[in-house]
């Protein structure tokens, strides 16, 4: 006997169905992503540039005045810096020569005191005291010199004792002189003190009646010799080197090197950019103007894509020295004009990076 019901349809398995979905469709789906994948990326990244633009590095060397010897390092390289931060403490080379000089200058000053006549011979007592006085600041000045440099002798045989490389003599030696400096230096200040006091009560004498003609010229001539005593003696003092930018630091010289007049310590250069810097090559694509707006494009692998414009464009085509220089192969000399643009706000960029530049407004 025959059955007319049709049979039940036979299920087709889950693995078959994926195995045609992926032999089918899945290629297809994968081809059409890779075509968009290869559009953003062909867009983002690999549109030519009109333009290769390098970001300023902005720096300033940190030289010293004059000649010295670097006593201290406040900073270490690649640190971070302020305006006005201290970053190095020098002292003078040497300065008991100038005080020498000052101490002839002052003889000599002191024999032309003995020529003037009786009548003037109170005046004369009163400056011979104040050629004392100035040539008692000259040795106080000479001592506290001699003093610091026997105390940074000390601190130095010190921690070569500490290495074991000098005796316990010698160390006591530097130690003995430094003391004795100290001593001299504490009895030269009393003595200037004592006769600044004599100059002050001596001022309120008659002793200004009987200044004339004369000795006006003289006076000047003495009150000169004291600013190049005081000029003399704050020279001598050591001195501090600020940072003139804010940035990152160089270090160019260490601790207890010498260095001569206009020698640089160390660099700052700025962390943050200012300004965005690229050359038109000739001929001139377009005719730059201030205030167009040009799409500024990074390399990084995630590259960052913002706008900004022109803010000024050179008079005259110059030397490209920077590294833009070297996007044109086979160029050793090249000549460009030279436009600045300003950076986003937003965008991250560091100094000297380089850039790529799309005009987008040439009207």
């Amino acid at each position: 006997m025959n059955d007319d019901k049709p049979l039940p349809p036979i299920p087709t398995p889950l693995s078959l169905r994926w195995r045609e979905f992926r032999v089918r469709a899945l290629p297809v789906l994968f081809f059409a992503a890779a075509i968009a994948g290869v559009g953003v990326i062909w867009q983002r990244n690999l549109t030519a540039p009109m333009l290769v633009g390098a970001v300023e590095v902005r720096s300033a060397a940190v030289a010293v005045p004059y000649a010295g010897t670097i006593l201290q390092l406040n900073v270490d390289n690649f640190q971070t810096v302020t305006q006005g931060q201290p970053v190095a403490i020098l002292a003078p080379s040497d300065p008991r020569i100038s005080l020498s000089v000052l101490q002839a200058e002052l003889s000599i000053l002191q024999i032309k005191l003995g020529m003037p006549q009786a009548q003037q011979r109170n005046q004369t007592d009163y400056e011979q005291l104040r050629v004392d006085w100035m040539r008692q600041r000259v040795d106080l000045a000479t001592a506290r010199v001699n003093l610091e440099l026997a105390r940074d002798q000390l601190q130095r045989d010190d921690e070569l004792l500490k290495q074991k490389l000098i005796s316990e003599n010698d160390y006591e030696i530097a130690q003995k002189a430094a003391q004795a400096l100290d001593v001299e230096v504490s009895e030269r200040s009393n003595l200037v003190e004592t006769t600044s006091v004599a100059l002050k009560d001596l001022e309120f004498g008659d002793v200004n009646t009987l200044t004339n003609e004369t000795t006006q010229p003289l006076l000047a001539e003495l009150q000169a010799e004291e600013n190049k005593v005081a000029q003399v003696a704050a020279d001598a003092a050591p001195f501090t080197l600020f940072a003139p930018m804010t940035g990152s630091v160089n270090v160019l010289r260490q601790s207890g090197e010498n260095l001569m007049e206009g020698e640089p310590v160390l660099i700052v250069t700025a962390t943050e950019p200012e300004k965005i810097i690229s050359y038109l090559r000739q001929p001139i694509p377009f005719e730059p103007k201030v205030g167009m707006q040009v799409e500024v494009r990074t390399r990084a692998l995630q590259g960052q894509t913002m706008l900004a414009a022109i803010k000024s464009v050179g008079s005259h085509f110059e030397n490209i020295t920077n590294a833009l220089a070297m996007t044109k192969i086979n160029s050793p000399y090249d000549l460009g004009l030279p436009i600045e643009i300003n950076v986003p706000a937003g965008l991250k960029i560091r100094p000297g990076e380089l850039v790529d530049l799309t005009v987008r407004s040439t009207d």
